[in-house]
């Protein structure tokens, strides 16, 4: 297996993650010096990062910062995932979900965040991922991106599952927009003859 970062290591395997399922998907460690040039711009404190690939030259990186480095001065948490600038959006196939795509007879899910998708196909179930609830389309687009193409959905079983806090009020009490980002997919997965399940994880699960 590709020699990771033991924090990195930690974290995969704290989702729940084999050996075998972090091989397959090409995760490995970033050199420092290699962060800011793979994302085309400098984000302060940033210590290490691994790289999930998508594959086609894209990819994501999960960010780690110098201990007590991780928000801002006016107390925004600084990005835990970072991609190439002006990259746009993309879904992310585990290479289990990606070989049933053409399978209208196979329920398909759909998670937000790459690590889940990868648990889920650990565990028998084609799942891809949403890098977050409104990456189903690009900034001042307002239709699904392109790699929904890749997929036959008309007469299929889309499960969609966000992470539990998306009905939640952000942590100044004002309503999140979550809600709209979820409705607003599963309308578009519809209109392309979808059947759509919106899957509620109970509140401890993350």
């Amino acid at each position: 297996m590709n020699k990771l970062h033991p924090d990195h290591y930690a974290d995969l395997k704290k989702s729940g993650l084999s050996d075998e399922t972090i091989e397959q998907a090409g995760i490995r460690s970033i050199a420092p010096g290699q962060i800011n040039k793979m994302i085309g711009f400098s984000i302060p404190d940033l210590s290490s990062a691994y790289q999930i690939p998508y594959g086609n030259g894209f990819s994501r990186i999960k960010a780690f910062y110098e201990k007590g480095k991780e928000f801002y001065a006016d107390g925004k948490r600084k990005p835990r995932y970072l991609q190439k600038k002006d990259s746009g959006n993309r879904l992310y196939f585990p290479d289990k979900a990606r070989a049933v795509l053409k399978d209208v007879s196979i329920s398909l899910y759909l998670a937000e965040g790459e690590k889940k998708a990868l648990k889920a196909c650990q565990s028998g179930l084609p799942c891809i991922a949403l890098s977050g609830l409104w990456s189903w389309k690009n900034k001042n687009e307002d239709k699904l991106i392109t790699d929904f193409d890749l997929i036959v959905l008309k007469n299929r079983e889309i499960f969609v599952i966000p992470d539990n806090d998306w009905q939640e009020p952000d942590r100044m009490g004002e309503r999140k927009n979550l809600k709209d980002a979820v409705m607003e997919l599963s309308y578009r997965l519809l209109d392309r003859g979808a059947k759509v399940f919106v899957v509620l994880l109970p509140q401890e699960a993350k």
